[in-house]
Parts: structure tokens; C-alpha cells; sequence
């Protein structure tokens, strides 16, 4: 059984894709690849995404263990960096492999 956003699910691949299938998600995670990013880094990568869905997701996403929100403490400001999980980390091949299926199978007019 998996517990994800408190909707329970047999199925391993079901539990993945409502959590990657949650809008701005698998960005967010793909945005983090390659560094570490503070929120306002975040924010201008991904302009579509509104300030409150992009906190609400950076949310769900660290309850998830997929990403880890590091908070630090510099003359009286807290300085927080968003960055990848191990398991976020682990994350990445499963979407690069979605990517190359989409790539070959769909039919995506641009």
C-alpha cells in the first residue's frame, strides 16, 4: 500500500504518477537536476507557475522525501536551497526514460 496526499494505492506505478503527475511537479524536479536553487531561482526558472502553487508543491514534494529544503540562518535572514533527495535523485532515469518514450510514441504537434 501506498499513502500519497492521503489517497492510498496498490499499484506502485499509480502511487508515481499522481505524484509526478501533479502540475509543475516533474519541472520542479527537473529544474533541481543539475543544482541546488532558493526559492526566487525556482520562481524564475518556471514563470508559469504562480508563487503559491510553486511553495505548495515544493511542499508536497518535501513531504514525499523527494526533495530536501536546507535552511540557514545568515544575520538575521534565513536563506533556504532546494535541492534533490537521494530518492529525487534516483527519480531522474525514470523520467529521462518517460522523455525518450514520449519522444518515440506520442504524436506531439509543436
Amino acid at each position: 500500500m501506498y499513502n500519497i496526499d492521503d489517497m492510498i494505492y496498490d499499484c506502485p506505478v499509480e502511487a508515481l504518477s499522481s505524484i509526478l503527475g501533479k502540475k509543475w511537479v516533474a519541472i520542479i524536479i527537473w529544474e533541481l537536476q543539475k543544482d541546488k536553487k532558493r526559492f526566487g531561482e525556482l520562481q524564475r526558472a518556471i514563470p508559469e507557475c504562480s508563487k503559491k502553487m510553486l511553495t505548495q508543491q515544493l511542499d508536497f514534494l518535501i513531504e514525499q522525501g523527494i526533495i530536501i529544503n536546507n535552511k540557514k540562518s545568515i544575520n538575521n535572514t534565513v536563506e533556504s536551497t532546494y535541492f534533490l533527495s537521494e530518492s529525487g535523485v534516483l527519480l531522474l532515469p525514470v523520467m529521462e526514460k518517460m522523455i525518450m518514450w514520449s519522444n518515440n510514441n506520442l504524436n506531439c504537434d509543436k
